[in-house]
Parts: structure tokens; sequence; C-alpha cells
């Protein structure tokens, strides 16, 4: 591993550190009120660290990025982390901050739900979710050049058509990653925690997906992503969905010798009744008389995602949300028909990765849906 790649995975270990000692700040601020002097000691001298730490990651993908040979994927990826690393900075907590959060010793005791609701510290708590995902992102950054190393799907047998197909929608899917982060800055503070909370963590779990099957296990770098459930999320939109979600689970544990074709036909039914049920026909036909939208008296795929984004007015979140969907798509919708790969070579560790992946851009459509 070249050196800057070398400095950015130890920078993702430093920034998961600086958010667990956030986090325990609060866990010990949840469960005593009585040390308020020495939690802001402590959070001023973390903030000091983070701003030396956002500033050694801002230099470290500079140098990244002049790293000869690199991928196009890789530069735009780093050039999607540089702009990441400068939100996430300036977001970090001030020293103006600390003084709100902690200028009310009385109220504090009395109620720690009431400071909560406070600006300052849900500002705080933004930032930590931010930091967060940068650290996603940027773990992204080291796996994505191994990843190119190898040919796509060479561990399921995939054909060069079905590999040349998966690198092509990675190529797009990182382009308009690239693209939606660096409008963040642009767009209405309010479409920003959608975007920095759900966008990395799909672009990460498309990358586990083609590391499941293109890398040997002993080579891949095991993601530690919290997935978060969506059985709450689908029961509240539509508790016929939990049927098929749980059909692809019941497929999962299965021992069928045709089981990857069960599961990969289960979450390919879910994502069609999500997406139909958020854009039915009859709500996009009054939406829209454009005719490249429509086709067979049918509205077409990219119809009913553009509509599902309707309400953010942000092209860039829009042709994240499609190629998000397309990259997904590509893998489930060739294992499903047959035609590319050799199914009985899918191992339970690649359809429970394609089952996240599926699972997560559900509850992702669902969120853009809502407009949160």
């Amino acid at each position: 591993m070249n050196d800057p790649l070398r400095d950015i995975k130890r920078q993702t270990a430093l920034i998961s550190q600086s958010t667990a000692a956030y986090n325990s700040v609060f866990g010990d601020l949840v469960k005593s009120t009585s040390a308020i002097t020495s939690l802001h000691d402590t959070l001023a001298k973390q903030f000091l660290q983070d701003r030396e730490l956002f500033s050694a990651t801002s230099a470290i993908l500079s140098q990244a990025r002049a790293i000869k040979a690199v991928t196009s994927n890789f530069d735009d990826l780093t050039r999607a982390n540089e702009r990441l690393t400068s939100i996430v900075s300036a977001a970090c907590i001030a020293d103006s901050s600390l003084s709100k959060v902690f200028a009310d010793h009385n109220a504090m005791r009395s109620s720690i739900a009431e400071i909560a609701s406070q600006s300052s510290v849900r500002n705080l708590l933004s930032s930590l979710v931010t930091t967060r995902l940068l650290n996603t992102s940027l773990t992204s950054q080291y796996r994505l050049l191994h990843l190119e190393t190898v040919s796509f799907g060479n561990k399921i047998d995939a054909s060069t058509l079905f590999a040349n197909d998966l690198a092509s929608q990675l190529g797009k899917l990182t382009r308009s990653y690239r693209d939606l982060v660096d409008c963040i800055p642009a767009i209405p503070e309010a479409y920003v925690p959608i975007i920095t909370t759900n966008a990395p963590v799909e672009y990460s779990l498309e990358l586990d997906v083609l590391e499941k099957i293109s890398v040997d296990e002993d080579d891949g770098d095991e993601t530690a992503l919290q997935f978060p459930s969506v059985d709450e999320e689908l029961a509240a939109f539509d508790k016929k969905l939990l049927i098929l979600i749980n059909g692809a689970r019941q497929s999962l544990a299965s021992d069928n010798p045709d089981r990857p074709r069960h599961v990969t036909t289960s979450v390919r039914e879910l994502f069609t009744a999500i997406l139909h049920r958020l854009a039915p026909d009859e709500e996009i036909r009054a939406w829209s008389t454009d005719k490249d939208q429509n086709r067979e008296k049918r509205p077409t795929r990219r119809a009913r995602l553009l509509y599902i984004c309707q309400q953010f007015s942000c092209d860039p979140l829009s042709k994240f949300v499609e190629n998000d969907v397309k990259a997904a798509l590509t893998l489930v919708e060739s294992l499903n028909a047959g035609t590319h790969v050799v199914e009985s070579k899918l191992t339970t560790r690649q359809l429970e990765a394609i089952v996240y992946r599926m699972e997560s851009l559900a509850l992702f459509l669902i969120k853009v849906s809502k407009g949160k």
C-alpha cells in the first residue's frame, strides 16, 4: 500500500477514536451531571485535536491525488473526501458552541432533555454523525484502490460482459457521489443531513458487495458499518413489504440449492414494490407529461426516481439516487436472470452482502421520499 493510502487508513482510525471520545463524554453526561466543568474541558481539548486531525487529513488526501497511475474512480473519491473533510472541519465544535452548551449548569442538572433541544447541542451531535460518515468515506478510499486491482465478479465466474457492466456502474456511482458531495455547500442546509448520513453508506455498501464477489476473503477489508434495521420503516410504510424482505432472509438461511435465485428474486421484488409505492403511475402522470418519462403507457424507472427526489430540487442528489439504484440492480438483475454467472457459486457471505445492500437502498429511497 502506498504511503498516502497507509496514512489515510491511519486517519480513519484516529477519526474513529475522536468520535468515540465524544460519545463517551455524552454517555457520562447522561449518567451524571456533577462533573460538568471537566466535561467542558474534555470537549475543548478534543476540539483542538480535531482541528489538527482534519488539517492532516486534508494534506494526506492531497498527497493521495498525486499518486501516479491511480484510477479515475480513486481520484473522484479523493475529491469527494477532500470536500467532506472540509465540511466536517467547518462543522466541528467551535469554542463559542462549547460555552453555549455548558452555559446553564442548573438547567443541565434539572433536565438533560431540555439541554439536548438547544441548537448548539443539536449542531454538536450533527457534527458527530458527519464525522462518522467521513470515516466511512475515507475507509472506502483504500478499499477502492485494492478492489480495482482485481477483476470484478471473478469469485462467481462473472463473464467479461458482466464484469464490465459492474465496473461501468461503479464509475458512474463514484462520479455522482463526487458531484453530490461537491454540491453540499451550495444547497439548502435542510438537505445536507440526508446526503451526509446516507450517501457514504450507500457507496460503501456497493464496494462491500463488489469485494465479496471479487476479492479473496482473507484479502478483503471488512467494514464496520452498523446496518440500520429496515423492518420498522417498512412496517410503517407498508406491512406487506416485510413479507418480501423476510422471504429473502428465509431463503438466505435455507440450504436450498436454488437459494441464490430465491434471494435475488425477493430483494428485486422488494425494490420494485417500494419504487411503485413511492411513485405510483397516476401521480407521475399528473406530475409530468414528458414522453421520455413514459414508455408503453408506464412511467420509466428514471421518472419514478425523479419523482421521489422532486422536493429536493437537487440534480446531483437525483443523479446519485439514479446511479445508486443502477449499480445495485446491475448485480441483482443479472444474478436473478442467471445469464452471466454460475449462481451456485454464490456463498452465504456474498448473498448477505446483497441483502444488506438492497435493504439499505430501500431505506434510502423511503427517507428521500420523506425528505429526511
